[in-house]
């Protein structure tokens, strides 16, 4: 494990305010979690096991989680899953993701 639970939040909360812009709430964050071996469900790697963060949200307005992915070895998010869609993640030249 190369990052910290500490660490991933804060990237997550980067992540989410970049995404969700005036809908973020940090409240919404429910927990944070490392998997080993993660089964990628996007991606170059998709289907290859990754070691992985998971972070939980809680998204109110559908009464629903939203499950953001954070890769370990390079702190970046891979996607946001839904449970009715799975949204890869990208980064602007400034540095902002969408």
């Amino acid at each position: 494990m190369k990052y910290t639970e500490e660490q991933i939040l804060e990237i997550a909360k980067k992540v989410l305010r970049d995404l969700e812009k005036e809908y973020y709430k940090e409240e919404n964050i429910e927990n944070t979690w490392f998997v080993e071996k993660e089964e990628l469900a996007r991606g170059a790697n998709k289907g290859k096991e990754h070691p992985c963060w998971i972070v939980s949200v809680n998204e109110p307005v559908f009464d629903s989680s939203q499950f953001l992915t954070i890769d370990d070895e390079t702190g970046e998010p891979l996607y946001l899953q839904t449970k009715h869609a799975v949204h890869e993640i990208q980064k602007d030249e400034d540095g902002n993701y969408y």
